[in-house]
């Protein structure tokens, strides 16, 4: 049963884009087919990654830097290009400058690998498409809202 967002919901959703990545791609509109997207754990005080997704050819570099733009995110509060454009009093020393982390909702979902408007764009996918299998496991017939009881359980 549905208990809140978890790795399997983040893989999903992220099988669900990658395609449209790939196709993105194939009509030269990212500079690549490479990158990584993370989401962190709304549960976690400390913002621990929840689930980290991969296109193309895995380079280690674009977690990292993936990872880099959701704590800035994270820390401020605003999506990463809000910080760049609008905030930049925001940013610390060792804080990534680019854009591509999002914040929707109590979520924070950022990529890194092609240009950063497009990583922005991707996050912005990734955030949707968790949001839409959340609400249908709780609102479909059968699903979490109809459990019995008043609390949610496995």
């Amino acid at each position: 049963m549905f208990t809140g967002v978890n790795q399997d919901i983040c893989s999903q959703a992220w099988e669900i884009l990658v395609p449209a990545i790939k196709k993105a791609a194939e009509l030269e509109i990212l500079n690549g087919l490479v990158g990584s997207v993370v989401v962190i754990d709304p549960n976690s005080e400390t913002g621990e990654t929840l689930f980290t997704g991969h296109v193309g050819e895995h380079d280690p570099k674009f977690a990292q830097w993936a990872t880099a733009k959701a704590a800035v995110t994270l820390r401020t509060g605003l999506d990463s290009v809000q910080v760049r454009q609008d905030f930049p009093h925001l940013y610390m020393e060792g804080d990534i400058k680019w854009p591509g982390a999002v914040i929707r909702d109590g979520l924070v979902v950022a990529f890194s690998g092609v240009q950063g408007e497009f990583d922005e764009m991707i996050s912005e996918w990734m955030i949707s498409a968790i949001r839409g299998i959340s609400r249908d496991l709780m609102l479909r017939p059968g699903g979490a809202a109809e459990q019995d009881g008043p609390f949610l359980t496995s």
